[in-house]
């Protein structure tokens, strides 16, 4: 169903409750999926793609060209091909969906990776580092240095602390790297030896810098007092909880299976297999995980996973095996598509189930009020809409989101909520009753924002993407994939304050943070094989981190 005019909300407002208008629609069915895409030219700063025409029970009006998710490009339903900008020897994966006149978005079509030449040979390496400096404070060392220079550009610092690589910070001709970095989670009374090496797109290093040396305080004295690996993991772990006994339990999300392992990572084992579930060749699999409030019990473990057809929230319950035969289906019909899935769960302190939906790669269904995609929705915990929903018998709790994957309950029982932008902005927002964000004609507070409820905070894309949240004693944490980061802020009012970064390069991509039931926190990567669906083919790592009291 396509939207409707609907009234924009006043920043922070509540909403009465509405009936959910359904328009009346003609046409409801998708084109299918464009076909053979391949690429006809690539120079060092563009790629010409072609692809065969998709099908349409009307007309196909459009196409949307992708890559990794963000939309570069649309064109007539009339034309197959595309000049499409591109950075040399940067690799992205493209792919195309096809629209009709209705608004109806096929999924997508074959992906095609494509790497561009760089437009000139280099071979000259960036200058060395200098004047190298690290002041300690507790078990945290700031480091800090002056630019180096190339003859291209300088586009990665590494540094590296007592020979290994502590952490890359990434940047590019436009956008330097950073020349400060934060090594936190130290040993106590240590000396540390760091030195810094320059690099540029081409891959040329320079010598390494000057060494330093910096020796660590008595304790810790930061938000972040340290990080250990707990495990390795082949798949994508997306979702993870730990109850109350200690066990921690996370999805493989390619592989279909849940895991379970002690709070230290021994006696790691699958415990049973997700019925139903289809990858997207993309971001769909097993996502979401959420316990009953009432676990300890009822025994009820809740999941978010990618369907054949859409997105969906399934219960089972776990009694130290997946007990698949007593699988629920709870909600259906949250759009699917190669990206923009959503798939976080979180259960409020109100005892009902919150659910974090993408738009499907379908923007208009951010705004429509009888789709479920690009919403926060609510459900109770049977899987029934809540009588107190504001949206008449709709599990919509608020709209206008692009692709959610972020949500946490503070001290006071507010919701935040994490989210992706296309290219511009990432959001953090501040969930309110029948709110709308204003997707997708306001990205952060970029476009036709009037009236959507403005985000606390936003951060530029290249410095974020980030996906999980965490709330730990009202200090909120934010894992980030392009961003390779952990932000740290502490909520205040309405506002988030004290603003620190942590990992900055340190582990690559962050994909999830939880809270241990002890007050500190899981940490997830998802540093390859995430925008697949190919099982096992990923490197990732989960470690629990511990932070300040």
């Amino acid at each position: 169903m396509r939207s409707v005019a609907l009234p924009l909300l006043a920043p922070l407002l509540m909403v009465a409750p509405a009936a959910v208008v359904s328009p009346s629609a003609a046409d409801t069915t998708p084109p299918s999926a464009p076909a053979r895409l391949r690429a006809t030219a690539v120079t060092c700063d563009a790629v010409g793609l072609r692809w065969s025409a998709a099908t349409d029970n009307v007309a196909v009006t459009a196409y949307d060209v992708y890559h990794d998710g963000q939309l570069v490009r649309s064109v007539s339903g009339g034309s197959t091909q595309a000049t499409l900008p591109a950075v040399g020897g940067a690799t992205w994966g493209w792919y195309v969906n096809a629209r009709d006149a209705a608004g109806n978005v096929s999924q997508a079509g074959p992906t095609v990776s494509i790497t561009p030449p760089f437009c000139q040979a280099d071979t000259q390496a960036p200058t060395v580092p200098t004047a190298l400096t690290g002041v300690a404070t507790g078990t945290t060392v700031t480091l800090s240095w002056a630019a180096a220079t190339d003859n291209v550009a300088v586009t990665a610092y590494v540094v590296y602390r007592d020979g290994v690589v502590a952490g890359t910070l990434t940047g590019s001709a436009a956008n330097p790297p950073a020349t400060v970095f934060t090594d936190s989670g130290l040993r106590a009374d240590t000396v540390y030896r760091y030195t810094v090496v320059a690099r540029d797109a081409q891959g040329n290093t320079s010598a390494q810098s000057t060494a330093t040396t910096v020796t660590t305080g008595g304790g810790c004295t930061s938000g972040v007092c340290g990080s250990t690996q707990v495990t390795t993991e082949r798949d994508l772990p997306w979702g993870l909880v730990q109850i109350s006994d200690g066990t921690v339990l996370y999805g493989q999300r390619d592989v279909f299976d849940i895991m379970a392992m002690n709070a230290d990572g021994s006696g790691k084992r699958s415990v049973g297999t997700v019925p139903g579930v289809q990858g997207t060749n993309g971001e769909g699999g097993v996502l979401g995980l959420a316990v009953s409030p009432d676990f300890a019990t009822d025994r009820w473990l809740y999941v978010y996973h990618t369907s054949a057809t859409d997105n969906r929230i399934v219960r089972m319950r776990f009694d130290g095996t997946l007990r698949t035969d007593t699988r629920q289906v709870l909600l259906t019909g949250i759009p699917r598509n190669k990206y923009h899935n959503g798939g976080r769960l979180r259960f409020g302190p109100d005892g009902m189930l919150y659910a974090a939906a993408g738009d499907g790669q379908d923007p208009d269904q951010a705004q429509d009020l009888g789709s479920l995609g690009g919403k926060v929705l609510r459900l109770r915990p049977d899987g029934g809409v809540p009588e107190d929903n504001p949206f008449a018998g709709s599990y919509v709790w608020s709209y206008g989101h692009r692709n959610p994957q972020g949500l946490a309950f503070d001290s006071r029982g507010r919701l935040w909520q994490q989210e992706f932008g296309n290219n511009v902005m990432d959001e953090t927002n501040l969930v309110v009753k029948g709110g709308n964000y204003g997707w997708p004609a306001c990205e952060g507070t970029v476009g036709d924002c009037a009236g959507s409820v403005a985000p606390v905070r936003t951060y530029p894309v290249a410095a974020a993407s980030c996906s999980g949240i965490a709330i730990v004693r009202d200090v909120l944490y934010i894992a980030c994939l392009r961003g390779a980061r952990l932000y740290r802020a502490v909520i205040s009012g309405s506002t988030l304050t004290d603003v620190q970064q942590f990992f900055v390069g340190t582990y690559g991509r962050l994909r999830t943070v939880e809270p241990t039931v002890d007050g500190d926190l899981w940490l997830t990567t998802s540093s390859g094989g995430d925008k697949d669906s190919t099982p096992n083919n990923s490197n990732e790592r989960i470690f629990r981190v511990a932070v300040g009291r």
